[in-house]
């Protein structure tokens, strides 16, 4: 009995969301092929080697779509500088469009989907999902079981009173920190466009994090107000924040990302470093109750 039913679901579910046909959503591309090409648009540095193990997939079988991509001019390699045995996989603006295209698709669908649902019905559809992770994978890493969302109503006093909690207890920052986190979200609120966002970061309905990306021209962005909360830090959801924000930034058609950071942050800078940032300037400063020197970080995206 409980077999069939989760084979019932399993039918209903793959249906639902349109994964019978051997063509996903009806594009060029298998189901694997399509997994393939979001995770190489992740923002991550991505091995063939890492596909074949997050897929549970044979070296040959992954080495075949590797160069069918490569090909077909959706992706390059590179050696990497670790380890000139293993190559980098990244996706070519070619590679990016069809991602985008394929994305599309699925928010189109997954839309349709739950159109008309009433908020709270979508509430309990995401909670059970995540019942389902938690049962059938115990052992799923922290970050996995992250949500990242777009803010409400009431999140930004969240993010200002936690910047200041957190930088007065680690940092000794005074309450000029405070007004400084407050003006500038208060600005960016007031003033939000389409191609500037801020996710909140939950655990189980609970703030553990932020991030933002704010228009700074027609061709720059910045990355604003990256925080994890002490207890969920070392557990990738950083490094989650950082990849969403700048997917953002490239799906916004940016051509770079900055931020600035403080020389004495050594893991939001090892974050920033590992996603292709880019020292470019620093300065030295008193500011919010104490000596220290400011940086400024730059992302290419062209």
């Amino acid at each position: 009995m409980t077999i069939d039913r989760i084979r019932a679901f399993n039918r209903f579910y793959t249906g639902r969301i349109g994964l019978i046909t051997s063509r996903f959503l009806n594009s060029d591309y298998s189901l694997v092929q399509a997994r393939f090409l979001f995770e190489l648009n992740r923002g991550e540095s991505v091995h063939a080697a890492d596909l074949a193990r997050r897929f549970s997939l044979s070296a040959d079988y992954v080495s075949k779509i590797v160069s069918k991509f490569e090909a077909q001019g959706l992706i390059t390699r590179t050696p990497s500088p670790e380890d000139a045995r293993k190559q980098i996989l990244a996706p070519t603006p070619a590679g990016r469009f069809a991602y985008q295209e394929l994305k599309k698709r699925s928010n189109a669908r997954i839309a349709e989907m739950i159109a008309g649902l009433p908020v709270e019905e979508t509430g309990k559809l995401i909670d059970a999902m995540t019942t389902i992770e938690k049962i059938l994978d115990p052992d799923t890493s922290p970050s996995s079981l992250v949500t990242l969302r777009s803010h409400r109503p009431g999140d930004i006093g969240m993010v200002i009173h936690r910047h200041g909690v957190l930088y007065a207890r680690e940092y000794g920052f005074n309450h000029e920190f405070d007004a400084y986190v407050a003006l500038g979200m208060a600005g960016f609120i007031q003033a939000i466009s389409s191609r500037e966002h801020l996710w909140m970061a939950e655990r189980q309905g609970r703030f553990i994090g932020s991030v933002a990306i704010v228009r700074r021209d027609d061709h720059t962005a910045q990355l604003r107000w990256l925080i994890v909360e002490p207890g969920h830090r070392g557990q990738g959801i950083g490094r989650q924040l950082v990849a969403e924000a700048v997917r953002f930034a490239r799906e916004r058609d940016y051509r770079a990302v900055t931020l600035w950071t403080i020389d004495f942050l050594h893991s939001a800078r090892r974050l920033y470093a590992e996603a292709g940032f880019r020292l470019t300037e620093t300065k030295a400063n008193h500011v919010w109750g104490r000596e220290l020197t400011e940086e400024l970080w730059q992302l290419d995206l062209t």
